[in-house]
């Protein structure tokens, strides 16, 4: 999750969420990023985040034995959020609302970020993750400029972000991946599902803690 103009280094340590670390590796998942930061400064409180991101390595290995494209194709992503200073009791409705509302359009930034453009927010759906809550999720599609190969092309993509709280404290979660036939745009045999890449991204939400 990021949100534009964010980016001071803070002083207060938020944990690492917790993620299926071993799953993850022998998926072919390997740990791309880890940051600390200021994610939003409310009127009432500030918001750190520590962020994990994984990417894709075994289909981009995949991929670039097959053309000169190597680059990343999807990525998977989990904050936990820490307020400062902590609300007592649960956490004020106003604030959880305005947080929902900066992962949405942090999510969006980090998909601009990656280079996606056309981007626009598809549906919003509910998704049950490990420690009971239902994680509010949102739905994006855009397009993924590709100028590594012979000729421009554009590849459709999806990206879906979650967010729910559990026990006082935020998690937030989600990822992108290509929502077209990437083997058919690359002319190489190379098969993808955009289903099982949605149901894989789905799964890997639901395991945050």
């Amino acid at each position: 999750m990021g949100t534009s103009g964010a980016r001071t280094i803070t002083d207060v340590t938020v944990p690492e969420p917790v993620l299926p670390v071993e799953h993850l590796r022998a998926e072919g998942w390997d740990r791309i990023e880890s940051e600390q930061r200021v994610l939003a400064r409310l009127p009432v409180v500030t918001v750190h985040g520590h962020t994990v991101v994984y990417g894709d390595e075994r289909l981009r290995e995949r991929a670039a034995d097959l053309t000169e494209c190597d680059r990343p194709w999807r990525f998977f992503f989990a904050t936990r959020l820490g307020l400062s200073p902590s609300p007592p009791g649960s956490i004020p409705s106003m604030v959880a609302r305005i947080v929902r509302s900066r992962v949405r359009n942090g999510f969006a930034d980090r998909l601009r970020e990656r280079g996606f453009t056309d981007l626009e927010q598809t549906r919003r759906t509910e998704l049950r993750v490990r420690t009971g809550e239902r994680a509010s999720l949102t739905g994006y599609r855009g397009r993924d400029p590709i100028a590594c190969s012979d000729r421009a092309e554009e590849l459709p993509i999806e990206g879906w972000v979650g967010v729910w709280s559990h026990d006082g404290t935020f998690y937030v979660a989600g990822g992108a991946y290509p929502a077209g036939d990437l083997g058919a745009l690359l002319a190489v045999d190379l098969d993808t599902d955009p289903d099982s890449f949605r149901s894989e991204l789905f799964e890997l939400i639901r395991t945050v803690g």
